[in-house]
């Protein structure tokens, strides 16, 4: 059976105050029987001084033997023993019973009371006991006992013992109404709880039930619901974190949106052209005179199919985590020099200047190299395809503080300033028309970004707009190298 999370509160809630009412009226209950029982001792202890002495005027002894030879007298301290709820047990010095004011079949005259009673009031003042162990009567709440001193010639003695036994049991009239207290106090705060547990449930999982039909939503692809941020603690934090999650899940949905028809037109518009001119070609619709000239076309179009492809591969082994680095300190000015040379024509057709590679002369770098040759290539094509005509890249670079930081800077249009957070996202595109960026996936500088960040380094962007963009970047250098 389903449980909601507001039953769960509720339940828990009024459980814990349950169990803590009960946990309360146990301790109470303790507490009240305690503090009767201590009551109690105390004053029949504070009564037993007046009984002995009224004893020891009622009796009198000869060869260890007592008896009473003041009946009026005893007559007096049964009187006063009864107002009191007492039972008196009247004992010669060893603690043979002589006289009680209770009937009872078992303690009567000649009765002996327990030795270790006896050896108790020889040694100290009193004998107390606050619980029955089978010494006295059954009823027995309390006993307190005294020795009973006579004046025998001229010398003070003990003549016997008087026990005093209360059986005034606490009055159950107290426990019912404590009890009759917290059954009223239970109910009012099971009713109070339960309102302010049904609001505070409701408030706090009222989020949590529109995050989850969200979800639901999100599973079916729609995107666009968002939930009101109330209070800032972590229902607030996660209603937040939710909203921002789904921001993100819309935005990938439209990147991935974009994606698509991107890599559809970029896959469609190559095959397009090959299936025409190779059907061209073989229909004897172009002529063999220039059939070299489409032939190239094809070539071309195969070569950017090979690079769409091996990028695509590229990003898949990136974003599956699998990708390893064999990092080996390698000439930057090398690899720079190869990736130029690939792009002699273009740099050649639109004048493009470079500046600044002698600052690599001699440098080394401690990396993957393939890696640092993919980003130096992603950023330099980036660079040559924004250059206009007649423009400059120039390059820098620099060894500092443990770290090669290089730089890659065109003349140009530049970025938007709301492009620029995002210029590093995945098939992101800066160029919606496609004027300029006719080739491009959206993926090069995500790919830059990824390999920076592999190398434990880090790429930022920054641009004038109608002036200048500039990547710059730095990795560590060979730690072992430092040392």
């Amino acid at each position: 059976m389903k449980i909601s999370l507001f039953k769960k509160y509720l339940g828990i809630t009024m459980g814990i105050i349950l169990v803590s009412f009960l946990i309360l009226g146990a301790f109470l209950m303790s507490f009240v029987t305690q503090y009767w029982t201590n009551t109690e001792t105390s004053k029949v202890k504070e009564n037993i001084g007046d009984i002995s002495e009224l004893v020891s005027n009622a009796i009198d002894t000869s060869n260890g033997h007592i008896w009473i030879s003041d009946i009026k007298t005893w007559d007096l301290i049964s009187d006063y023993s009864k107002s009191y709820g007492y039972d008196l047990i009247v004992t010669d010095s060893e603690g043979i019973v002589y006289k009680t004011t209770r009937r009872d079949n078992i303690i009567k005259r000649g009765y002996s009371i327990d030795q270790s009673a006896v050896n108790s009031l020889i040694k100290n003042k009193y004998y107390e006991e606050n619980e029955y162990t089978g010494h006295f009567y059954s009823d027995t709440q309390i006993c307190v006992a005294a020795p009973v001193r006579l004046q025998v010639s001229l010398s003070i003695t003990t003549a016997g013992y008087v026990f005093v036994c209360s059986s005034n049991s606490i009055s159950w009239d107290m426990p019912r109404q404590i009890f009759s207290i917290l059954i009223y106090a239970v109910i009012a705060a099971l009713i109070v709880a339960g309102f302010l547990t049904g609001f505070f449930s409701y408030s706090q999982s009222r989020p949590l039930k529109q995050m989850s039909k969200q979800a639901k939503n999100f599973a079916k692809g729609d995107f666009s619901g968002r939930i009101p941020v109330k209070g800032k603690d972590e229902i607030g934090q996660l209603t937040m974190a939710f909203n921002n999650m789904a921001d993100s899940l819309e935005k990938e949905e439209q990147i991935r949106r974009d994606f698509i028809a991107n890599i559809s037109h970029e896959l469609k518009t190559p095959m397009t052209t090959i299936s025409g001119f190779i059907d061209g070609i073989l229909d004897g619709t172009i002529p063999k005179e220039k059939q070299d000239h489409y032939l190239a076309i094809v070539s071309e179009e195969i070569s950017r199919l090979s690079k769409l492809v091996t990028l695509m591969l590229n990003l898949a082994r990136i974003d599956s985590g699998k990708t390893t680095l064999n990092k080996t300190t390698f000439s930057l000015p090398d690899v720079i020099i190869n990736i130029l040379m690939t792009f002699e024509d273009r740099l050649e057709k639109k004048e493009i200047t470079i500046e600044g590679l002698e600052k690599a002369n001699g440098i080394t770098t401690y990396g993957d190299q393939g890696m640092i040759q993919q980003v130096i290539y992603n950023l330099f094509e980036n660079a040559v395809k924004f250059t206009p005509q007649s423009g400059t890249i120039t390059f820098n670079f620099e060894v500092r503080d443990g770290r090669m930081y290089f730089s890659i800077k065109n003349t140009g249009k530049g970025i938007a300033p709301e492009d620029l957070p995002f210029i590093f996202d995945k098939f992101y595109k800066t160029d919606k028309s496609r004027s300029e960026d006719k080739k491009s996936m959206g993926l090069g500088l995500y790919i830059v970004k990824t390999i920076i960040n592999l190398h434990g380094g880090e790429i930022i962007v920054t641009s004038t707009i109608d002036e200048e963009t500039c990547f710059s970047a730095w990795i560590p250098e060979n730690k072992e190298k430092q040392k």
